[in-house]
């Protein structure tokens, strides 16, 4: 299958809490991100096909923000190389032009080299 991202993943060294939009409920910690979506790390398997609203905490040092909120769809979800947990891929519905710079941001300043 060939790749259809625009922007390659890079695995970030801060793990952010990512929650949802109903009551804060924790989903799990952002693995990656791009501009087009994110892959979390959560003890128990997600839902494919679902839409939420994502709550992505930040750094301290990036934004004055404490976090971004991004509408998302969950398009996969699988066991992760730790079997204890699962990897679920998310891709944005829509994400602001400043959303999109933080994200860059972030994965410059907070992505393995």
């Amino acid at each position: 299958m060939a790749e259809k991202r625009k922007f390659p993943r890079k695995d970030l060294i801060f793990y952010s809490r990512v929650s949802d939009g109903k009551g804060g409920r924790l989903l799990g910690y952002l693995l990656n991100i791009t501009p087009e979506g994110a892959m979390v790390l959560s003890e128990k398997p997600l839902e494919i096909g679902w839409d939420v609203v994502l709550h992505i905490e930040l750094p301290d040092d990036l934004s004055d923000l404490r976090e971004m909120v991004i509408p998302a769809r969950s398009r996969w979800c699988q066991p992760d190389i730790n079997p204890e947990f699962f990897d679920t891929g998310f891709s944005f519905l829509s994400i602001s032009e400043e959303y999109g710079g933080l994200i860059l941001r972030l994965v410059e300043e907070y992505g393995f080299r």
